[in-house]
């Protein structure tokens, strides 16, 4: 087995109550069949806290986040989590253990990463001083030094893809037809709440402002955040080019830094911007599987 991690996996940490956009909110979580049944025997006070928080439906049980309920009622008023205080990591279900992390596997070759839907993986992907992403490598037979270090488009070497180094890198492109088709997709889309909507609407209302706001951000900013953010969507998406052609999740991750340089440029707070498309596309498989058709074709 070949790993592949992102530099930035390794020095991941979750910053728990310090978050101000905390991944314990507005999804469905799943709970494996050991932990729900784990919880739903469970003793004491957290037990019945559990199991009031539990959604047992035909498909298995869940913790269903709505706009009532927004947030997990599993937190403190701190912020943190009681599973974790009481039970320590051990005790949450394997989605809520594992996330932020995520493991893509093409035959031999396992592909590691934390997804930018997290605070504190996009912070460290815009603490990081490389305009490219760059990777570390373990595999089991000692083929690759401990110092090596590889570029994206060397991942797709391994996969026998040898590609052309320009297509690994993102330039802005604001054109009025571009533009409005890309909103037009994105409203395409089933979105996370009605923030989503409101910002696709201000975006598409006057493009020529849009362009001329996106023009001027790169012209005063360094880009190299938005170009690392396209590889590394771009690097999530390696494994489904069994399904897709490398054009379009080529298109995906495209479409993808330009949408959240377009949300930068007219709002600022760009790693918000990240983390915001990361929820709404990236965690989405329904809206990935949407995009990815319409590139595609």
């Amino acid at each position: 087995m070949i790993s592949i991690y992102p530099t930035i996996y390794h020095t991941f940490q979750c910053k728990a109550d310090r978050c101000k956009n905390t991944c314990c909110q507005l999804w469905t979580i799943d709970i494996d069949e050991a932990t729900a049944k784990r919880y739903h025997t469970m003793t004491g006070p957290l037990g019945e806290s559990l199991r009031q928080a539990i959604t047992v439906d035909d498909e298995g049980s869940h913790f269903i986040f709505s706009k009532k309920q927004p947030m997990c009622p599993l937190l403190n008023e701190q912020g943190l989590c009681k599973v974790v205080l009481e039970l320590g990591e051990e005790g949450l279900c394997d989605t809520c253990h594992m996330h932020p992390r995520f493991y893509k596997y093409i035959e031999d070759l396992e592909l590691c990463g934390i997804g930018l839907s997290c605070e504190a993986s996009v912070e460290l992907l815009a603490d990081d001083t490389h305009r490219d992403l760059v990777f570390t490598i373990e595999d089991d037979d000692n083929e690759f030094g401990p110092d090596e270090r590889l570029k994206l488009e060397n991942v797709f070497q391994l996969l026998a893809f040898d590609l052309e180094p320009t297509l690994f890198q993102y330039t802005p492109s604001p054109n009025i037809e571009y533009y409005k088709q890309l909103l037009d997709l994105y409203k395409t889309t089933e979105p996370i709440d009605n923030e989503w909507t409101a910002q696709l609407n201000t975006l598409s209302h006057d493009i020529d402002k849009l362009i001329t706001s996106v023009q001027a951000y790169v012209a005063t900013h360094n880009i190299d955040l938005f170009n690392k953010t396209f590889q590394y969507i771009l690097y999530r998406q390696i494994d489904i080019l069994a399904d897709y052609s490398l054009e379009a999740i080529l298109a995906y991750a495209k479409d993808a830094a330009e949408y959240i340089l377009m949300t930068s440029a007219t709002e600022g707070l760009p790693l918000k911007q990240i983390a915001r498309w990361s929820q709404q596309i990236e965690y989405d498989e329904d809206n990935v599987e949407l995009l990815l058709q319409y590139y595609d074709k």
